[in-house]
């Protein structure tokens, strides 16, 4: 009963003062049971649900109290067979028999294994269709499930303010998961979607006919393109772990948040582009960069040049060390992007005397700029020419590899810079003159 307890403790202090020294002037008594039936419940509705239903034994008040949770949480893993019929007689219990006048906000379906998964797999068509007669406005289900079969039945769940679908569960004769269009979900802000192979124009499709949508979670893990539209979308958390990713497209006119992780190497990663003309906050992480994604990246910085708060890092898994190295930041024969309204800048990045040049560069395309932070990021593997060959070396074999272009700072190390003030004339002068001597290096015709 340890979950009870500290669900007891989260709620005590918001109990007013009179039920407190009720509760207290009763040394002798159970305290739990002097505590208001609405309280009660809000702490009921903290605990999964088999565990709530555990306090049906500690006196008369709770035999029938923990079905009146507004907040449902079914955990099939903690019913293995044969106890299976256990987890049936409180499902039916808590929602199946669960009285029309007492509201449901949120129900949560998880299962971690396929044994297991296969209880909530036979009885989802149930509890869905109840869920759905009692108004649900919270929806999660998570495990190893083919949710393909229940895709209707969720969206046509009207009342839906939130839902979040997590599903372990691979299709091996090339099948994907469809979304059913026609539906109307007017309530629905919040959307987390973390599926593998779902069909890509399914997936804009209803995106784009969610017209309240606002907070938008995609991990993506079989779609080599991304196209995204939406009016409302004012947050959006993008996860890619496909290395076949190709084209990532965002037209979101409403977009405030923009968070974007590549898990692995985008080996075929060409596009980014689009048009997110409000965003304010970004955080861009991507692994295993290298020359050929140059325009990928140089499209992403366009995409969201109208920033104010700006993280960037990116991990440049092989680079080819030669005489010039390319900035990954900047293409060639185009110009840098104008960021009007960057006033914060972290940048990761493999810091060689060329990319240090494109940072000064968007540097001079920030008029408000306030503050920048530089740290330099080794990459994991180097690709040395030798003697017209190509011979791999390992992280920080060779000094010269890994070598940042950075000034050095108060601690005497070069892989670590941080600039405040910029928007004062004086230090805006003196850290560019500071950079660009870092820079100022002759180029030379490569041969």
């Amino acid at each position: 009963m340890s979950e009870l307890a500290r669900a007891f403790d989260s709620q005590w202090a918001l109990l007013p003062f009179h039920h407190r020294f009720r509760a207290m002037s009763f040394s002798q008594m159970d305290h739990l049971s002097n505590l208001p039936d609405e309280l009660l419940v809000t702490i009921l509705s903290l605990l999964p649900t088999h565990i709530a239903a555990r306090t049906s034994v500690l006196s008369r008040i709770f035999r029938h109290l923990w079905k009146a949770s507004p907040s449902l949480l079914f955990i099939t893993q903690d019913f293995p067979p044969p106890h299976d019929k256990n987890f049936i007689a409180m499902a039916d219990h808590a929602l199946l028999h669960r009285h029309p006048s007492l509201p449901l906000l949120s129900l949560s379906l998880k299962s971690s294994s396929s044994s297991s998964s296969f209880l909530l797999d036979s009885y989802m068509p149930s509890l869905l269709a109840k869920a759905l007669s009692l108004g649900l406005r919270h929806l999660t289900i998570e495990g190893y499930l083919n949710l393909l079969p229940f895709l209707p039945t969720i969206f046509s769940i009207q009342s839906l303010e939130s839902l979040s679908l997590t599903s372990n569960f691979h299709f091996w004769s090339g099948q994907y998961y469809v979304f059913p269009s026609g539906f109307k979900m007017t309530f629905l802000r919040s959307l987390s979607l973390q599926l593998y192979t779902v069909d890509p124009a399914s997936l804009s499709r209803l995106v784009s006919e969610l017209c309240s949508l606002e907070d938008l979670y995609l991990h993506i893990y079989n779609m080599d393109k991304i196209r995204l539209s939406s009016q409302t979308i004012r947050k959006l958390e993008l996860i890619s772990s496909y290395q076949k990713l190709d084209t990532v497209e965002l037209f979101l006119p409403s977009l405030e948040s923009f968070h974007m992780t590549s898990c692995y190497s985008l080996s075929r990663l060409s596009h980014i582009r689009g048009k997110l003309p409000l965003l304010k906050r970004a955080l861009v992480t991507l692994d295993g960069v290298h020359a050929e994604h140059i325009s990928a990246v140089t499209g992403l910085l366009s995409c969201i040049s109208h920033v104010e708060v700006l993280s960037l890092h990116v991990k440049e898994n092989v680079v080819e060390i030669v005489k010039y190295p390319e900035p990954i930041l900047l293409q060639a024969g185009k110009y840098m992007p104008n960021f009007p309204n960057l006033k914060h800048l972290d940048v990761g990045l493999f810091l060689h005397e060329r990319n240090l040049e494109a940072i000064v560069m968007i540097f001079n395309n920030c008029p408000v700029l306030e503050s920048l932070k530089l740290i330099h990021k080794i990459p994991e593997f180097t690709l040395v020419r030798v003697s017209g060959r190509k011979k791999n070396r390992a992280r920080g074999r060779k000094k010269k590899d890994r070598r940042s272009r950075l000034p050095h700072n108060a601690n005497g190390n070069c892989f670590y810079a941080y600039f405040r003030n910029l928007h004062l004339e004086e230090n805006r002068k003196e850290f560019s003159k500071l950079l660009r001597k870092k820079c100022s290096y002759k180029r030379r015709a490569q041969n």
